[in-house]
This record gives C-alpha cells, structure tokens and sequence, in this order.
C-alpha cells in the first residue's frame, strides 16, 4: 500500500473485531514510518514509526500497573503536545480522559468524583490541581517523563516495552469508547461523552473525504487537546489520514513566521477568537499571501462574523469555510473549499443521511423550515455516561436532539439560527450559566445569583450575572469575581456582575434567563444599579503618572483597535477579551518591569484604575526584557530608543521567531525625569547590563534612534575587550555625527566657551539641530520635499503650534496626548540635543546593517567600510511604527543571521 492509501481502504483489510484507532496507527507505522507524524517548533519529527513505539510502550506499562483495556486513565499533561501525545497512546490501550489543565481543584475533584478514574497520568515535575486532587481522593499516580530535546515522553518509566505483541488482543475494540470528554450543557453537571473507536474513525473518514485530506497535508493544531474540536478535528483527523500535526510552542500567540512558514500547514481549524486574532496580525504582514502553504482554513464551535470570514481570504488568499459539529457526533455539516461547494452564511451540506430538521410534534419539516436540529450517524455517540434521564430526552431511535434550532435549504445547506438551550457561547468556550449560579450561591453573602450571556464585540457573548445578597451582609462585584477565581475556570468568571435588591421574575416566579440580557442592559442605564463598571475612580490625575496613562492608551488604542480610548474606559467594555487582555498585560509588565497578575483586571479594568495600582508600587528598575527566551540563536541585544514605550520590540521579535532570543533594553531614564548623559557614558551603563544578560560573545546589537548610536559605543567597548561584536543594527540614527565637517563646525563653536560661557552648548545645539534638518532630504525630490514641509504644516498647524525653534523639543504622539488628556506641556529637549551633538564616531571595524527613514548611511562609511543600506518608508517615527518597514527589519537581520551562520 502506498503513502495516498485511505481510511477506508485499509479499514476494509482489518479484521472487524480490531478496527480500533490503534490499529490505524500501527498500520500506518508499517507502510510509512519514516513519515512525520507530529512536528513542533524547536524538536525533530516524531515519525509514525516512533509513535507506534510511545503506543506500544504506554500499553505496557499500562498493563504492568495492572489496569486493562476498559480502565479509565485522567490525561492532565501541561502543554498541547504532550497531552495529545498521552491522549492517543492510552486511547489505543484503555480509555483516555482527557484533562483541562486550567481547571480549579474543585472543579476537577468533581470530575474525578463522577467519573471515577482507574489513575491519572501526570509529567513527573507537575504540581497542578489535578495531582492534588488524586491524592485527595487516593486515585494512583502515573508520572509521566517528558523529553526536552525531542517529541517524546514515557509513561510509567522504567516498565515499558516496545516488544509487546503478546498484548494487542487484550486492546480494546471498535465499539470501546476511545476517550470520555466532558462539557457543560443546560444542566449544571457536565455532560460525559464517551466517544468509541467506531465513532472516531468514522468521523476522520468523514473530514478526510470532505477535505480531501492526504499524507501530504499538515494540520496546524492549535487548539487544546482537551477540547472535542482540538482531539478531533486537529489531532486524531490528520493522524488517522496518515498527514502531519504540527504545534506552535504558544497556540495562544500567533507568529506568522513560525506558525505559516516554518511549520507549513496546509490547513488548520479553529473557533473563531483565534481566527480574529490570527487575521489582526496577517494584515500587517508584508506579501503574506505568497508566504504559506495553506490550502484551506476551517472554522467551527461559533459563527464566523462575515468581515473576519473575507478578511482571512483577502490576506492569505484561501478558502475561509465555516463547518458545523457537536461533541456527541463530532463534524456534522461543512462547507468544503473548491472544487467542492460552500455557500457563505451556512454550515454547509450535512453528511448524507445523518440531519433531520424537526417540528415540535417530531415530525420532519420541509426546506426553509426552521426547527430542531437532530442528528444520526456512525459518529454519533450511543448515550451520555451514567445519565440514563438525560438520554432519554436528547436520544430516540438513534438521533440525536441538538438543541440547535436550524433548517435546511432547497440546495441542501444547513443554517442555523440559534440555540434552544441556556449555554453561553464566549468565543466557541461553552459555559454553563447553572455552573456559575452555583459557585455564586456557594458564597455566604449570596442569596439569590443568575448567570446569563451579553453581547460583546469580539467573541459574540460574554458571561454576566446579578446577585441579591443576603440581609445584613456585604459583598462587592470585585470580591465576587476574586471569588469566583477560585471556584470556576477564569474564562467563566463573569466580566460584569450587579448586585441588586430583586432579580425579575415571570408570571410562573422563576427567573427567565434569556430575558436577563435586555433586563441587564436597561438596568446599567440607571443610577440605582451598582455594577463591577461604576467603581468610584477619582477625579484628576491625582495618583497616575502621565507618561504611564499615555503608554496604556497607545497600548489599548492599538489592541481594541479604536480611538479615542479614555482613562475611565472598561477595558472588556471597549471590545477587550482574554487573549487581549494576556498581551496587554504583557506589554504592561515589560514597560513597568513590574509583575503584574492577571487577577488585576478583577479591581482594575481602567487605565486610571492600572495606571494607579502600578504607580503605587516601586518604580522599575533598569533591566533587560528577554523575548523569544526559549530560542537556542544567539540572542540580538536590542535598545529600543523610545521614550513612548517601545511598543515595536514584541512586533519585532514575532518576526524574528521563536528560535531569535530579542533582549530588549529601555533608553535611560524610561518613565522617569529625564537626565541627560553623554552617549559614551550611557554605553558603559548599557554595557553592564549586556554583560549580565550575555557574559559572553559573539554580540549582536541593534538600536533605534539614538540609541543606535549607544548600540555602536557598546560594540566599541565590547572589541576593545576582545569580543567579536557580527554586526550592529541601527535604526535611522541622525547622521549628522558622523560627518566631518559637522564636527569641525560644532568643535569650533565650543571654543567661544571662554567667553560666553555655558550657553556655547546651545549654540552648539542650535547648529546641530539644522545640520539634521538639512541632512534628511536626501532621499527625496524637490516635489516630495515640498509635499513633507506642507504635511509638517499642517501637523503643526492642527496641534495649535508654531514652527519650532532651536532648543524647542518637538512633542512625539504620546506626549502630544499627554497634553491633551492633562493638559500639560511638552518639556524642553535642549540637553538631549546637547549631549548628541558632542557626540562624534571614531572609525571602528564593525559591521552595520543601517536602516534609513529620515537619515543616510553615507556619512557612517568613513566610520565603518562595512556598511549595508536598507531603505524604509516613512518618515523616522514611521520607521517603527509602519508594521512593513518592521517586516524589512526583521527581514535583513534574518539574512545577516543566515550568513553568519554560514559562514
């Protein structure tokens, strides 16, 4: 049989009685073992042959701690690929249950309790919730050893053998269930699904035929392994097609260069949370259409807003196409990518035979007719665990009451239009609002609680919830929220609650869920409702650091991708979510060099509120930020050069990738007054740091601005101790420096300091400030120049201000918003002026890779004959700011890279 061999081929050449997930494998391990099975950033291929090996010896071990085919084995590994990894080797040998890591211990002793596992595997270091848990509840231990260096793992070290033909017929067969998953339906337990071997191959039988799926492909798997789409659709699917899974080192933080172009995928799935974010960063990206190997994207577990849907093909130029599934029959109806048929707004044609669309008398109901979505099958799951009501009322005759509410056109495409059920749906997450209510009303102070979805802008819905206390007591909504950390998952915990005297009720004297979002809305208009948003926050700028409240806004500005954003605005309120709120905490942690938790966001969700908390504790400290910290190149010591933040350095290092170690350091003075030194002598404070963070050579350095200069004064002292310094990056640093007869000029004017004293610096400052003006036309016409001098006139003229005049700074954007919101002025520039202009370059044999906005390399040639020009667009702000100029960076610092490498 050859490598294009199909499911359904060589399912027909196994006997019936072993036509398990274990049986695909080892067939595919014998006709391809070389094939790569999983990839991942930063390891080599774990090959078909070396996964059937992990199979084997899971089985093993398995069998040597006594636990048989029908046990049941907890998976809580800590990272996707081991878990996958853990997850197909048990499922071939006994029943995997998988594990959300993130869970609370409550949370997953409830689990254990219900669903009473034979033993847990865990990595032999991990100290989660899980392995507290089954010590609590005297459940066996297996640890697993995860291997660092490649894809692999062994479980029950020290027991297992790949020789174990003996044991293949004591596996389990094809109506065994492969794995239990667990979610949150309308009721307030979790629903348990046992999903068999049958049922699995079946339904990558089904996805393989839609999509065409070969050997050849490669499935970019970033969504969790716990998950019934993650296990599914992005791990089990292309295994069981003989293809590839590849898996990012971050599934929560896309990078175009590792995710589409070192790893290759030929297609991924996802929800559609990471399909915004994935489609806000591509379109930054230069030519990223003509830098992947994709040939389709699917999205499924919510509705794909339509600009998001056109977004992605415009950029990436694929087939975007939605598809429609549920854990208890896996993928049902999909649109498929040409030659196949879609039609954008639907979830495609069902699998022949397998949907019915149903009145309330359970009769059938023509095309165009909306009712209950029932679904039947070989993917359909035979019955919840251990719920004999619940099945009874979801099961008949072999279908499957979803609980959607859909109709199917006269050409066979099922759109749906709602859901019957209560479940909230944030972003594909599927919560169960009875959950909530009940951690709620496990709180002393609660006495009546109810969770219910609102609208929001990214992820469709978000969780809320109003609660009644209990006479006599007090809580606020941020100690409910703190709560609730502790009792549900943190994608649970609602964004807003409010506390209130009665919830409403229907004429019955229940509560009606699906009426709370309008009750909730109208409620926050009026002044009587106390809510998580209407915290009091004082009044001024009592408390807040100016230039720290115009970075978070910069900072939010960019990530909610609106304008203007205030200091009292709510961060989730203006559009944020919880992979937003990860990086903005993160940009957050790197400009203060502070810890900041994400538990902050539960008492402060405003920029006035942040910027507070953060002015309170201890100023940073001069440091360096290490991005891509995993990556084994030699690190690129950046200094970053802008006193506005340096938001560009985690842009910058996406690009680069996860293998480039960016270290990042602040401009002096960051965040404080500003005291201006001489470049030399910030070199030498710059060049502690560096030795601390990189003892040893070879260097590579880089600055933006003058920091560049600073950059090239570290490389200066760095050779005089006999390192090899490959090459140092400068951002469009002025030029002017480096000129000759600037500094014959300038020298001559400082020898009138006897005679007028100090103020010869201004002088001096003075003529330096021209030499840069007349400087910067070098790369432009006398058309284009006039088209800058009137922009520059209009940008002045619209901000209230006069040409400056030497010695005036000139406002950058943020501190131009600093003046807008605090109405303060910009401060004077003149001692920074001053130190760079007593700056003058000594020759030194360096490498330069020079970077040119407003300035040009050719004065810097008699400083260093190795010089490389790259041209940018933009003025020098631009330089940083235009994401393809960023992409040209990377992008040159990537060749220099290759070719020292070869070299």
């Amino acid at each position: 049989m050859n490598i294009s061999t199909t499911i359904g081929d060589y399912a027909k050449a196994i006997q019936p009685q072993h036509t398990t997930i274990g049986d695909a494998i080892r067939l595919l391990a014998a006709t391809q073992p070389d094939h790569p099975a999983i990839v991942s950033t930063g390891f080599q291929p774990l090959t078909y042959r070396e996964l059937q090996i992990l199979i084997d010896q899971t089985r093993v071990a398995l069998r040597a701690a006594g636990l048989g085919r029908d046990a049941r084995i907890a998976v809580a590994m800590p990272d996707n690929i081991s878990a996958a990894l853990a997850i197909v080797a048990v499922s071939c040998a006994a029943v995997s249950i998988p594990v959300n890591p993130k869970q609370t211990l409550s949370e997953v002793e409830a689990s254990f309790v219900k669903l009473k596992p034979s033993a847990v595997i865990l990595a032999s270091n991990d100290s989660s919730a899980a392995r507290t848990a089954a010590g609590r509840l005297g459940i066996p231990i297996i640890d697993a050893t995860i291997e660092r260096t490649r894809i692999a793992m062994q479980i029950g070290a020290g027991q297992a053998s790949s020789e174990c033909g003996a044991s293949l017929a004591d596996g389990p067969d094809s109506e065994s269930p492969a794995f239990i998953l667990q979610t949150s339906g309308s009721a307030a337990e979790p629903k348990l699904i046992p999903f068999s071997h049958r049922n699995m191959l079946a339904a990558a039988a089904r996805n393989q035929s839609w999509f065409k799926l070969t050997p050849q492909d490669r499935c970019l798997s970033a969504s969790p392994p716990f998950y019934s789409h993650g296990l599914k659709v992005t791990v089990l699917t292309p295994l069981l097609s003989g293809g590839t899974v590849v898996f990012p080192a971050d599934g929560s933080r896309f990078s175009f260069s590792e995710w589409f172009e070192d790893l290759k995928p030929t297609w991924y799935s996802a929800g559609p949370t990471l399909h915004r974010m994935i489609l806000d960063q591509v379109r930054t990206e230069t030519n990223a259409a003509g830098r992947h190997a994709l040939r389709f994207i699917l999205s499924g577990g919510a509705p794909l807003p339509e600009n998001v849907l056109e977004g992605l093909h415009d950029v990436l130029n694929v087939p975007v196409v939605e598809h429609y599934g549920s854990s208890e029959a896996a993928q049902i109806a999909a649109n498929l990518p040409q030659p196949g048929q879609a039609k954008p707004g639907t979830c495609g044609r069902p699998w022949p035979g397998i949907v019915r669309i149903v009145g309330e008398d359970g009769e059938d109901l023509g095309p165009g007719q909306q009712g209950e979505v029932l679904v039947g099958g070989p993917t359909l799951i035979s019955g919840y665990l251990d719920a004999p009501e619940l099945n009874s009322a979801s099961f008949s005759n072999g279908w499957f009451r979803t609980g959607d509410l859909g109709s199917i056109d006269e050409d066979g495409f099922l759109t749906l239009h709602g859901r019957s059920s209560d479940v909230i749906n944030r972003g594909g997450e599927k919560i169960s609002p009875l959950e909530i209510d009940d951690a709620l009303m496990r709180h002393p102070a609660v006495a009546e609680a109810i969770a219910f979805p609102v609208p929001h802008p990214r992820l469709g819905q978000d969780v809320a919830a109003a609660v009644v206390l209990r006479p006599g007591m007090a809580a606020t909504p941020v100690e409910l929220r703190r709560y609730l950390q502790d009792e549900v998952a943190s994608f649970k915990v609602p964004r807003r609650i409010v506390i209130c005297d009665q919830l409403p009720k229907g004429t019955t004297g229940k509560v009606v869920r699906r009426q709370m979002g309008a009750w909730f809305e109208a409620n926050e208009q009026q002044a009587g409702a106390k809510s998580v948003n209407t915290a009091p926050v004082p009044t001024g700028t009592d408390g807040v650091d100016a230039m720290l409240a115009a970075q978070l806004v910069s900072v939010w500005e960019r990530l909610l991708q609106t304008a203007p954003v205030a200091l009292d605005d709510d961060f989730f309120d203006k559009g944020g979510d919880s992979l937003l709120a990860v990086e903005m905490l993160s940009e957050v942690e790197r400009l203060t060099g502070q810890t900041v938790p994400p538990s902050v966001l539960f008492e402060a969700r405003t920029i006035r509120q942040i910027a507070q908390k953060l002015s309170a504790q201890t100023a940073r400290a001069d440091s360096v930020t290490k991005l891509n910290p995993q990556g084994t190149a030699t690190p690129i010591i950046h200094l970053h050069g802008d006193y506005n933040g340096g938001f560009y350095v985690s842009r910058l290092a996406n690009l680069l990738g996860p293998d480039q170690p960016l270290f990042v350091i602040d401009p002096h003075d960051l965040g404080k007054e500003r005291s201006p030194l001489p470049v030399p002598t910030l070199a030498a404070n710059r060049l502690r740091l560096i030795r601390e963070a990189q003892p040893n050579g070879p260097y590579r350095l880089s600055g933006y601005c003058s920091e560049s200069l600073v950059a090239f004064e570290v490389a200066r002292a760095l050779t005089s101790e006999g390192e090899t310094v490959e090459f140092v990056g400068m951002i469009d640093p002025p030029t002017v420096s480096a000129r000759r007869y600037v500094q014959l000029v300038l020298s001559a004017i400082r020898l009138a300091r006897p005679i007028v004293g100090s103020t010869v610096d201004h002088w001096a400052a003075f003529a330096w400030f021209k030499f840069t003006q007349l400087d910067r036309p070098w790369k432009v016409s006398i058309s284009q120049r006039l088209a800058a001098a009137a922009r520059k006139v209009r940008k002045l003229s619209s901000g209230g201000r006069d040409q400056p005049t030497a010695g005036t700074r000139i406002p950058t954007l943020s501190e131009s918003r600093i003046a807008q919101i605090f109405n303060t002025s910009t401060d004077d520039w003149s001692p920074d002026v001053r130190e760079i202009s007593n700056y003058a370059p000594e020759p030194l044999a360096v490498p330069v890779i020079y970077f040119a906005a407003d300035y040009g390399a050719s004065p810097w040639r008699r400083i260093t004959r190795d010089v490389v020009t790259i041209k940018l667009t933009g003025d020098h702000f631009d330089a940083v700011k235009d994401p393809a100029n960023l992409a040209r960076i990377a992008d040159a610092l990537k060749e220099r890279l290759r070719d020292s490498r070869k070299a």
